[in-house]
């Protein structure tokens, strides 16, 4: 391990000491809205003790994967310690931000305790509702896009339908859903399907298309019929335009989830955040934001793994 990375390591922790000592340490304002500092100092404690760990395994293989995503994230890891030092300064230590609209970490701890159960049940209402809809708007994009790309007469069809309805916001069509469909839960995961359905149909399209006429000329003459000519060749070919469409579809959808969650349903986490903030618990609110975040985050991770797998053969081919 250089000079350098070890010189890093030691200002990673020494950061994240001076944080504990600064929650500990430092004086509270008088008007500042205080809570009990023994979770954080314990997370501290906990995050501290791993991160000398992770240091130990680091220096002692230097060539593992652990040490590879140590040096990594070693300036991600001093800028949230200084981050957190200045969060905790600015609120609770000198009052600078006023509550309730800034508060200390302790405070969003302590607001997350208070409310774990409601919050759990609220993500897991969203995320149901999310994988449902994403699932069959991506399903049938992919239909969509696979008839399209692959007979001229369903393109003749169905592209004008496509460039005519699908730039439409999928938030836009909600009244229209709840009219239509038997249930407002039906009507939201129709909004969140419909946001994955138009970006999945125009990639799946696109990249059928593109696929090197050479590769069905070859395949026919060997003896393959149509149904191989798609399962074997075009969408193979196809999946990189796939994944983005994935990937696009990932944020129409969620955009279109908080939306639906604020007229179509009675639980979920952009309802949890709507009916906080209507209470003016922003300590609340902020930790529902939170853990909203941490659910997109999780998201896009599953969809990265799943792109990796799928486009191991083009790992050092395509960087996206």
């Amino acid at each position: 391990m250089s000079a350098a990375s070890r010189r890093a390591i030691v200002a990673a922790i020494a950061v994240w000491i001076l944080y504990a000592a600064v929650v500990v340490l430092v004086p509270d304002a008088a008007d500042a809205r205080t809570a009990s500092t023994t979770p954080l100092v314990a997370l501290l404690g906990a995050w501290i003790v791993a991160l000398v760990g992770w240091t130990a395994i680091a220096q002692a293989r230097p060539g593992s994967a652990a040490a590879g995503a140590l040096a990594h994230r070693l300036p991600w890891i001093v800028f949230f310690g200084a981050w957190f030092i200045v969060w905790q300064l600015t609120t609770v230590k000198s009052g600078l931000l006023d509550p309730p609209y800034f508060v200390a970490p302790e405070v969003l701890i302590e607001a997350f305790r208070g409310d774990w159960t409601l919050l759990v049940r609220c993500l897991g209402s969203s995320a149901l509702l999310f994988l449902t809809g994403y699932a069959v708007g991506s399903v049938l994009g992919f239909v969509t896009g696979l008839l399209m790309g692959w007979s001229r007469r369903a393109d003749y069809w169905l592209h004008p339908l496509l460039q005519t309805v699908g730039p439409v916001p999928a938030a836009s069509l909600l009244p229209l859903a709840v009219l239509v469909l038997p249930t407002t839960y039906a009507a939201a995961a129709f909004i969140v399907a419909f946001g994955a359905w138009f970006p999945m149909a125009t990639m799946t399209r696109a990249g059928v298309r593109a696929v090197p006429r050479s590769y069905f000329d070859v395949a026919r003459t060997l003896g393959a019929n149509g149904a191989f000519l798609v399962r074997r060749i075009a969408v193979p070919a196809a999946l990189p335009d796939m994944l983005t469409g994935l990937f696009t579809g990932l944020g129409t959808s969620l955009a279109a989830l908080m939306t639906a969650e604020l007229v179509g349903v009675d639980q979920g986490l952009a309802w949890y955040i709507n009916w906080v903030k209507g209470w003016a618990d922003y300590p609340r609110m902020y930790v529902g934001l939170v853990v909203l975040i941490i659910f997109c985050r999780a998201l896009m991770i599953l969809l990265f793994k799943l792109r990796s797998s799928l486009l191991a053969w083009q790992q050092n081919l395509v960087r996206w």
